[in-house]
């Protein structure tokens, strides 16, 4: 996975190859998107790469290419709270996706086959039928354990260890230790960030994937029956007792090993019937079923 397979050596000069740097242009491009903190469109960019193309390619292959902060958007959410976006400038974006492009085919392939969010080929679909599978097979209760601000709180420092699992090219992880401490401005006050991977950038979804792989590897370790999608999750087991016995040792696990917080107040064990994953109810498709299994929850469920 590291020197020994040939794959891992030099990635910085396939991130700065001409061919992946304006492939990553074209797919900033196609995504529109606002502006950062600079103000440059993506109508503006194509001549601005032009410009400075080849001083850009020196400052990342030496690793001294600095973004800057990204841009602090705020969106409500139907409970009235607000999700928070870091909007990276255009260039900074065309940069994560080109490092993006390097590294995804490189790490994805080490995920768990129970991770569907943010990854090719796979869908919330393809996590909804594995869903009804498991209860088919007899597991009718959802352990639903609600992660607090998820992106938010990565811990940078075990994000770079995990990531060193898969990359060892020292100048690519040090650009990605730039963008995750690049700093977030809102409207004029500067934010220093020494946790999390803000959302609204193309490396923010593959470095919280890198991070969860160590929950997906765990709960396979222990022979769980789950889905994540993202940082939503959810473990299918027998019975109401189970779930309890689970969502206890499987909260210290991510408290402790992690670093993360669990969102008490929505995190659940409740028959999969009552569950919502992903927006999707089992029971709409399965009919009426037997919930006698497990007491109904609470009317604060999570809806994905």
């Amino acid at each position: 996975m590291k020197e020994q397979d040939g794959i891992n050596i030099n990635l910085i000069d396939k991130v700065i190859a001409n061919n992946n740097l304006w492939r990553a242009y074209k797919k900033v491009k196609a995504n529109n998107g606002a502006p950062g903190i600079d103000g440059i469109t993506v109508v503006q960019l194509k001549s601005h790469m032009k410009k400075y193309f080849e001083p850009l390619k020196k400052k990342l292959k030496d690793g001294t290419y600095q973004p800057q902060p990204v841009k602090r958007v705020a969106i409500p959410k139907p409970d009235g709270s607000k999700r928070y976006l870091g909007i990276p400038s255009v260039l900074d974006r065309v940069v994560q996706q080109a490092i993006l492009q390097v590294i995804e085919p490189i790490i994805d392939p080490h995920f768990s086959e129970h991770s569907f969010g943010f990854r090719k080929g796979r869908n919330a679909h393809q996590a909804i039928i594995l869903a009804e599978k498991y209860y088919e097979e007899g597991y009718r209760v959802v352990v639903d354990c609600d992660l607090k601000s998820y992106f938010d709180t990565i811990h940078h420092q075990r994000l770079r260890a995990y990531l060193e699992e898969f990359i060892s090219d020292k100048i690519v992880l040090k650009l990605i230790w730039k963008f995750l401490r690049s700093g977030i401005l809102d409207r004029d006050i500067y934010i220093e960030t020494k946790e999390g991977a803000p959302q609204g950038g193309p490396l923010s979804p593959i470095l919280a994937n890198v991070y969860l792989n160590k929950l997906d590897r765990e709960l396979e370790k222990r022979e769980h029956r789950f889905i994540r999608y993202a940082d939503d999750f959810v473990i299918y087991v027998k019975s109401k007792r189970a779930g309890e016995r689970v969502m206890e040792s499987v909260s210290k696990f991510i408290e402790q090993d992690l670093q993360l917080v669990i969102n008490q107040n929505k995190s659940k064990v409740c028959g999969a019937t009552t569950s919502t994953f992903l927006g999707f109810n089992i029971q709409n498709l399965m009919g009426k079923l037997d919930a006698d299994q497990v007491s109904r929850p609470n009317n604060d469920s999570k809806t994905s």
